[in-house]
C-alpha cells in the first residue's frame, strides 16, 4: 500500500520552499523577485494537486487491480486493506446497481490531500478490454476540501504483470484553496506500482493553473517506497516547475535522503530538508 508517500515527502519540501521564500524574502542565499516567489508557491500547489489526484483519490485501486473481469476488480478494491492513516475516515462499497463500480466515501478525512478536511464520494468504474487491460474511470461527487468545493476526474489503463501495475493515467483536479483562489490541475502520467517492493513511480507532465497563473511540471522517475509497517521512505527522482510567461524554472532533485537539492531560476543550488522516512 503506497498512499501517503508524496504527501510526507515531496509535498513537505514544497511547503518548506514556499515558506522560506515568503517568510525570509530569499531562497537559500539568493535574493528573489515576486515571480520566483510565486513559482515556489505554485509549485507547492502543483505537487499537492498531483498527490491528491494520483494517490489520495485513487485509494487502493492500483494495488488491488489484478482480476480478469470488471466485477472482480471492483470486488478486490472493496476488500483491499485500508490505509493505516485514512482507513478510519473512508469506506468502500459496491454500487448496488452496478457490480463493476465501487463507491468510496470520505468523511472528514484529515492529514492528507494537503487539506485539513475532505469529504464526499469518489466513484470508480471498471471495465476490462480484450487484451486484459483494466480500465478505471474516476469521478467525484459532492466533494469538498476544507469546506470548499472540489472535483476530481481521471482515467487509468492498468496493465498487470505479476506484481507490477503499469498505469497510463490522465487526470484532472480542481479546488478552491484557502486564499479563495481556484486551482486547476491536469496530468498525463505513467505510474508504475510494485506491490512487492511497495514502491510507486511517476513519470510525465502536468499543468497547474493557480488563478490566472499557469505552470508546467515535468516529473521524472519520482519514486517513493513504503516499509513493511507502511511508513513511506524518502523519494528519489526529479520535479521541475516552469512558468513560461515569466521565464522562471525551479528544479527539485531527490536522492532518497531527507535532503532535497533545489536549483533556482538563477542557477543557485542548495539543500532543503524533507519530512520523510521512519
Amino acid at each position: 500500500m503506497i498512499k501517503l508517500a508524496l504527501s510526507r515527502s515531496a509535498l513537505a519540501l514544497s511547503l518548506v520552499l514556499a515558506g522560506s521564500a515568503v517568510g525570509c524574502g530569499n531562497l537559500g542565499e539568493e535574493s528573489t523577485d515576486t515571480a520566483t516567489l510565486e513559482l515556489a508557491s505554485d509549485g507547492n500547489e502543483a505537487v499537492t494537486a498531483s498527490d491528491q489526484s494520483t494517490i489520495d483519490m485513487t485509494d487502493a485501486t492500483f494495488d488491488a487491480s489484478s482480476a480478469l473481469n470488471a466485477a472482480g476488480a471492483a470486488d478486490a478494491l472493496v476488500i483491499a486493506a485500508g490505509d493505516p492513516v485514512s482507513g478510519k475516515c473512508r469506506s468502500r462499497a459496491k454500487d448496488p446497481s452496478d457490480p463493476s463500480t465501487v463507491i468510496i466515501t470520505l468523511t472528514h478525512c484529515a492529514g492528507r490531500f494537503g487539506n485539513k478536511d475532505v469529504s464526499g464520494t469518489e466513484i470508480v468504474h471498471f471495465t476490462v478490454g480484450s487484451d486484459g487491460v483494466i480500465h478505471a474511470d474516476f469521478h467525484s461527487e459532492n466533494l469538498t476540501a476544507n469546506g470548499k468545493p472540489a472535483s476530481h476526474t481521471a482515467t487509468a489503463d492498468i496493465t498487470v504483470s505479476g506484481t507490477t501495475r503499469t498505469i497510463a493515467w490522465q487526470g484532472a483536479w480542481e479546488r478552491t484553496n484557502d486564499k479563495g483562489v481556484t486551482v486547476k490541475h491536469t496530468s498525463d502520467l505513467t505510474i508504475v506500482v510494485d506491490t512487492t517492493t511497495r514502491c510507486r513511480t511517476r513519470n510525465g507532465t502536468a499543468v497547474t493553473n493557480v488563478g490566472s497563473r499557469e505552470i508546467s511540471t515535468e516529473i521524472t522517475n519520482l519514486q517513493v517506497c513504503r516499509d513493511e509497517s507502511g511508513t513511506p521512505g524518502c523519494p528519489t527522482g526529479e520535479v521541475v516547475h516552469t512558468n513560461k510567461a515569466k521565464e522562471k524554472t525551479v528544479a527539485v532533485e531527490f536522492d532518497g535522503t531527507n535532503q532535497a537539492e533545489v536549483t533556482t531560476p538563477k542557477g543557485l543550488t542548495f539543500e532543503k530538508p524533507l519530512i520523510c522516512g521512519g
